[in-house]
């Protein structure tokens, strides 16, 4: 379990890379309506949903491109990460930039309907986590 977590925080290292308000050209990307909170709805590891051993996992999405992810584990103990965002709503993905060890990296992950579904494979298994708006 103690794994599970640490790669749940290296995920949400993921590094979204931000805008440059000289570079916007809509009212939509003034607006930024995808800032905000999103709580983790889902979280599945390895065909097992995870979620019920969180008390919270929080993905927030800040107005100059830069992200946090903080989760408290229900029996107790917090983590997180932080780093920079982009969305392409044109092809409906967000990109993550991780620092780590080994150096940056980016990856793509869905993001529909307002909601953000990150996948990937952790420890030889499939990790899904979605994310939605917060109320």
């Amino acid at each position: 379990m103690r794994k599970f977590f640490l790669v749940l925080t290296l995920a949400g290292c993921l590094v979204f890379s931000g805008c440059d308000v000289r570079e916007m050209s809509s009212l939509k990307e003034i607006s930024l309506p995808y800032a905000g909170e999103y709580f983790c709805e889902s979280l599945i590891l390895g065909g097992k949903d995870v979620l019920p051993y969180f008390e919270r996992a929080v993905l927030t999405l800040e107005r100059d491109g830069s992200f946090s992810l903080a989760y408290k584990r229900a029996g107790g103990g917090e983590g997180g990460v932080s780093g920079a965002y982009r969305i392409d709503e044109e092809a409906g993905r967000i990109y993550l930039r991780v620092r780590g060890a080994e150096g940056e990296s980016e990856r793509g992950f869905p993001y529909e309907n307002g909601r953000i579904l990150l996948e990937m494979t952790v420890l030889g298994r499939l990790l899904c986590a979605e994310f939605a708006p917060a109320p």
